[in-house]
């Protein structure tokens, strides 16, 4: 149940592709995004810019948008929320191998396997795999799949940034960061982006 008297208007489409947003009944000043959690981490800074600048066109001259982002912290810390002593992640991670078998007729041997988390300080970005433990070969459907011991499978791309960083990431495709929010411990940050000029507004 939503209150009464505001209007709701669904939308399926793929966000990474241009599309239009629902005609509403009520007139609206202007278009607010909420992007939340920090999805915008697992595209490379080239994928999120064009993910950007798409936002932009939708939310036009007047819009503004919630986005959450990953902060950059100590290395330590990164390495062991995608890496648990608990092996969270490893299952995680080590599932896509069994969906495979499941679902593509793939013959996946999981013990011959391994989950890799490793953090990327150049690019600022944790790096998940699964690793080939041995030479082998393994069966997807009608194909043959070959892997070399130490051979990875790249899963995952988790970029963490600063505030000014996504900021300037930003700032070619029209945006202006207008205020921000962190945790309290700066390990995750919620900024509100708004179309050149309109933060001075």
């Amino acid at each position: 149940m939503h209150p009464p008297g505001i209007e709701i208007c669904p939308v399926v489409a793929d966000f990474t592709k241009p599309f239009s947003l629902p005609t509403a009944k009520a007139p609206y000043s202007h278009v607010a995004l909420y992007f939340p959690g920090s999805t915008i981490g697992n595209y490379t800074p080239e994928e999120a810019a064009g993910l950007l600048a798409s936002i932009a066109k939708l939310l036009g001259p007047q819009g503004g948008l919630l986005i959450g982002i990953d902060l950059q912290k100590d290395v330590s810390t990164i390495v062991a929320a995608y890496d648990d002593s608990q092996g969270v992640t490893a299952k995680f991670n080590l599932n896509l191998l069994e969906r495979i078998n499941r679902e593509l007729n793939g013959d996946f041997v999981l013990p011959n396997f391994q989950h890799k988390a490793i953090y990327n300080s150049t690019d600022h970005r944790i790096e998940i795999s699964i690793v080939s433990l041995v030479d082998q070969n393994v069966m997807v459907g009608d194909t043959v799949v070959n892997f070399a011991k130490g051979e990875k499978i790249l899963t995952e791309y988790s970029h963490k940034y600063s505030i000014e960083g996504f900021a300037e990431l930003a700032r070619p495709h029209g945006f202006s960061l207008h205020q921000q929010w962190t945790d309290s411990e700066g390990l995750f940050g919620l900024l509100h982006l708004v179309p050149d000029g309109a933060a001075d507004e």
